[in-house]
């Protein structure tokens, strides 16, 4: 009976990670902890970076409802112009997306659902490749930026 009890156990909680964590519904709020833009970008990106991160501030409280499983468009965070997302899971607790046209991956989007109550989120863009994208050629190998902030429940 005990040995039965135990398999139950362990196959709920199997079947309960696999589902990934959900976040709490109510007020989430948003705040960055840093930005990196690599050496080889020319100084005069900074300002970009520094706008970027400054902007992250600007969209930083969210009311959400989350369904019965974490869903990464509703943690519309790394999406706030509306822009067509196809996020992967990865893993039960981590997504991935490329934010930019198809098939260039200037900007790669990483979800992780750390707790019910918090979301990590980066975003690494190649400067080249966005310059690309926009019609623009820019050669800046290497030029990479990459941001990572914190979705925080508040309630």
């Amino acid at each position: 009976m005990f040995i039965r009890f135990v398999c139950l156990l362990a196959c709920c909680a199997t079947q309960a990670a696999a589902e990934g964590i959900v976040p709490r519904d109510g007020t989430w709020t948003v705040r960055s902890v840093e930005a990196n833009m690599a050496e080889a970008c020319p100084p005069m990106f900074q300002p970009m970076a520094d706008q970027m991160v400054a902007n992250i501030g600007k969209r930083d409280v969210y009311e959400v409802d989350w369904p019965d499983a974490f869903d990464p468009n509703l943690a519309s965070g790394l999406n706030p112009d509306g822009q067509p997302v196809t996020w992967d899971r990865v893993d039960d607790v981590t997504w991935r997306a490329s934010l930019s046209g198809p098939g260039k991956e200037a900007v790669i989007g990483t979800m992780t659902v750390v707790s019910e109550t918090e979301i990590q989120n980066r975003v690494d863009m190649d400067v080249e490749k966005m310059m690309e994208e926009q019609g623009g050629a820019l050669s800046v190998p290497d030029c990479v930026l990459d941001m990572t902030y914190v979705m925080e429940w508040k309630g």
